[in-house]
């Protein structure tokens, strides 16, 4: 399996374990129980229930814990094990996305206390059922293990260790374990949640590792590998091989860059009974983007190494995907280019010629995300003819304006794919809102010398990328296609319930449930 920073083992229990240092108990608010499990609390750990409660320590507020130690006679506070509350809020506020948050909340704890274990009740109502409990829990635990420190040296380690190995380098696995009456109840839910949060965890993982690490090829390697160690199939275009294709865009995009581009293609087969078309998902994957010659400012800049956020969603979908044995036939591709300047750059005047043949007039470099994405998508639609396409990209800065920082923007030719997605997107607490594309906001980008131009102003900025893209997929909307524009969504600067600052593998969850769905 992948190295995914998430040091987190889950295992399943039908009872507590007394040696076990620290327990969770989820309440709500305004309560004294939980809502299922009491039986397989002690009358000591109920006990510290009560004085968490009826001390008004503990009220019951999302996410938040407070803990007692149980009674002993040792005299030994050390020895002794934790019985924490958990909040979950009001009932009638009670999610999946408050569970994901509580255990990311229970994940920091652990943390911070540098538990080696803890066990967590899990508990069910009417609104959430035990398996939807255990995954929001584990999900929300693992994402908010992770970590990225494998670039780490020896500057952070006293003098006397950095000749030996330190406890930094030896990190064991925490264990979380689910005590549930009847623990093979909730198995499959809880081994799919660990397959996903970890294909997760896999995107943020490549996705922060920084442009003198990951550049096209070396993406494609990593990428490589991964499908050897799941079982995908993989292919991969290289300069020679675009060039011969007549991919104009995402050439010139890598043109001024000592890493060629690359176009990754990960396959995976399904059933081999199934007479389904495939569906496709693409990805951008810029390595890093200075601009080219339209240049970035500086402040942020260093942000960029997270430009091939997209289709590191389309990678821990596509891990997912092999590890779950999903039964429909799924490609994923990852267009990857770096952008950067030098005498080989394209220039503001280009005129580029495209897959499919649509000429492309280049007004702005830094608008060069759909350019690799053109490309992509009309070429793995013509080789592949999928059923369904969804494309992700960190493509605009508008969408930032627009939405903020917690939700997607979506574009699409097709509302009953919208409304797919937007079951999945539900279930996963990954939003996005759905923002308009027609051919007003295509006029945008007509051009005088070409037939469009890649940047048409400021003016409606993230609906001129989808406008861009549709020319890509057939023009009478025999495919259903949505584009994901996930600027706001893909890396983040300050921490979150169930994320640490960086890169977010956003798109992942909600990509996995929509295939899931797609695939019963």
């Amino acid at each position: 399996m992948p190295v995914t920073n998430t040091m987190v083992k889950v295992e399943l229990r039908n009872n507590f374990d007394a040696k076990c240092k620290a327990i969770v108990v989820p309440l709500m608010e305004a309560t004294n129980r939980p809502a299922a499990g009491e039986n397989l609390l002690s009358a000591p750990q109920l006990a510290c229930l009560d004085r968490l409660i009826g001390g008004k320590i503990s009220t019951g507020k999302t996410a938040e814990l407070h803990f007692d130690l149980l009674s002993s006679t040792s005299g030994k506070n050390s020895d002794l094990q934790r019985v924490y509350v958990a909040g979950l809020g009001e009932k009638t506020k009670y999610t999946t996305e408050i569970l994901r948050k509580v255990g990311g909340a229970i994940a920091r704890m652990a943390r911070k206390n540098k538990f080696s274990e803890l066990s967590v009740l899990v508990t069910e109502s009417k609104e959430i059922n035990a398996a939807q409990f255990s995954d929001a829990i584990v999900t929300g635990f693992m994402l908010a293990n992770f970590s990225f420190d494998e670039l780490k040296g020896t500057a952070h380690k006293k003098p006397e260790d950095k000749a030996k190995k330190t406890d930094d380098d030896k990190k064991s696995p925490v264990k979380l374990t689910l005590v549930h009456a009847n623990s093979s109840s909730i198995k499959a839910a809880v081994d799919r949640a660990v397959v996903v949060a970890d294909g997760q965890n896999f995107a943020r993982t490549i996705a922060s590792r920084p442009g003198n690490v990951i550049n096209p090829p070396t993406l494609a390697t990593a990428a490589q590998q991964m499908a050897k160690e799941v079982g995908l199939g993989f292919k991969v275009l290289d300069e020679k091989q675009m060039a011969k294709l007549g991919m104009g865009g995402i050439l010139a995009v890598g043109n001024a860059s000592a890493t060629p581009p690359r176009m990754i293609i990960l396959e995976h087969k399904g059933n081999a009974k199934s007479k389904k078309k495939p569906l496709l998902v693409v990805g951008k994957a810029i390595t890093f983007d200075a601009g080219g010659i339209s240049i970035k400012g500086a402040a942020g800049m260093g942000r960029m190494v997270f430009d091939k956020c997209g289709g590191m969603a389309v990678l821990g979908f596509m891990y997912a995907v092999a590890k779950l044995k999903l039964d429909r036939p799924i490609i994923g591709i990852l267009s990857s280019a770096e952008n950067t300047l030098g005498s080989r750059a394209m220039r503001p005047g280009d005129i580029l010629t495209m897959y499919n043949g649509v000429t492309v007039e280049v007004t702005n470099t830094d608008a060069e995300g759909r350019l690799v994405l053109g490309d992509a998508l009309a070429w793995g639609i013509e080789t592949y003819k999928p059923e369904k396409v969804i494309d992700l990209a960190t493509l605009t800065g508008g969408v930032v304006v627009a939405l903020g920082g917690t939700m997607a923007g979506a574009m699409s030719n097709s509302d009953s794919l919208i409304a797919e997605l937007q079951k999945a997107s539900d279930e996963t607490g990954e939003k996005f809102w759905r923002l308009p594309l027609n051919d007003d906001h295509r006029d945008y980008i007509k051009s005088h010398y070409a037939d469009i131009v890649n940047s048409g102003g400021r003016e409606g900025h993230p609906l001129q990328g989808g406008a861009f893209l549709s020319f890509f997929v057939p023009k009478d909307n025999s495919i259903p296609w949505v584009h994901l524009d996930i600027a706001g969504v893909a890396d983040i600067e300050k921490d979150l319930p169930y994320y640490a600052k960086g890169a977010t593998g956003w798109g992942v969850r909600t990509l996995i449930n929509w295939a899931t769905a797609q695939s019963k």
